[in-house]
């Protein structure tokens, strides 16, 4: 029996205490619903302006290769003085090599001579015989046309040093050496690049952008260039163009401007540069505090402020700049919203304001 009252027992506790517990939780529910719990809150308002987008990249300065002359030998030959280091300005005129003709050059150039001199031989009996009336006009207008022909060729031969056994090779600007390909001492070909000159008011800087930004940056966009030679100087410049393909070295995309004239005298071939490229203009564009967005569910919201209330509303981010950001979505200009604190915040919970900037 005993067994059986403590069984009895049992079960009566057991079915009494969830029906005691529903009691007790039927009070604690009206209060939460009677007294709604206020967040105190800073609140702002939804601003419009016009907005430019700026990137702050890095980049080099290098000649333009648009304006870069190279400087060639037409003949075979050796360099026997090379006076030019890289890096070295030259004025006009200026010995930039010595070269020492090939044997094989001279006697080309000899051979030149000797045409010459027999075209014009041949013109001379030409015209005896024209006047004998034992050669036509024809004739002599062919011999005419040979010694021309002859005359150029020297000519030409003459300007490539070839009537000389030393070419003196020397600068025809001023210019900064770019590049030197031979040494002293050494034999080359006709063709050979000894050098290459570069004007120093015709520059070009190659900034690196990120892949993910490079769809806003177009020809013609706004530059300002920051050089480090000279503290505080800024050159505006523009975009000359963009090239699409990710460099191998710096994994970035390379976009080019072209520098003239004194957009280029801050500037040195080889400097590394900072500066800010001009990305998109946003007109009229709707800027709040990034503090004022949160993530809820996957998405980008901020709290409207409804007479006291939070009311929650998705947005899209366009871009972020200064601690702001430019969104859209179902907002408007003036608006008030909630500016700190977004996180803790569902839709339709109280408010109590804290201050109205």
């Amino acid at each position: 029996m005993r067994l059986s009252i403590k069984k009895a027992a049992k079960w009566t506790i057991g079915l009494i205490l969830p029906s005691w517990m529903f009691l007790i939780s039927l009070p604690f529910a009206a209060v939460a619903e009677n007294n709604p719990v206020n967040y105190t809150v800073s609140v702002g308002k939804i601003v419009q302006k016009n907005v430019h987008e700026w990137f702050h990249v890095y980049g080099r300065v290098g000649f333009d290769d648009a304006t870069l002359q190279n400087v060639n030998l037409a003949y075979s030959g050796q360099v026997i003085r090379l006076p030019m280091l890289a890096g070295e300005p030259v004025s006009k005129g200026q010995i930039l090599a010595e070269i020492k003709v090939d044997p094989s050059v001279a006697s080309a150039y000899q051979q030149a001579l000797a045409d010459a001199s027999f075209a014009k031989s041949e013109v001379m009996r030409t015209q005896k015989m024209l006047a004998g009336q034992l050669a036509t006009q024809s004739q002599l207008a062919s011999a005419q046309k040979r010694l021309s022909n002859a005359r150029t060729q020297l000519h030409q031969l003459r300007q490539k040093g070839f009537d000389k056994s030393v070419h003196v090779i020397r600068a025809e600007f001023d210019a900064v050496v770019a590049s030197v390909s031979v040494q002293a001492g050494q034999r080359i070909t006709a063709g050979t690049t000894l050098m290459q000159l570069g004007h120093p008011d015709r520059l070009k800087v190659i900034l690196g952008v990120e892949p993910a930004d490079i769809l806003q940056i177009k020809s013609g966009n706004t530059v300002l260039l920051h050089a480090a030679s000279t503290p505080n100087a800024t050159v505006n410049a523009s975009v000359d163009r963009v090239l699409h393909a990710v460099n191998p070295q710096t994994r970035l995309v390379d976009v080019l401007v072209r520098l003239a004239g004194d957009q280029a005298r801050p500037f040195l071939p080889g400097m590394t540069v900072s500066a800010e490229l001009a990305g998109r203009n946003l007109p009229h564009a709707l800027m709040v505090p990034q503090s004022a967005l949160a993530q809820q569910g996957g998405k980008t919201v901020l709290m409207r402020v409804n007479q006291g209330v939070a009311n929650s509303v998705s947005v899209r981010v366009l871009l972020e700049q200064d601690n702001h950001a430019v969104i859209t979505g179902d907002i408007a200009e003036g608006q008030s919203i909630v500016i700190n604190g977004v996180a803790e915040l569902h839709d339709g919970d109280a408010l109590q304001v804290k201050s109205l900037p």
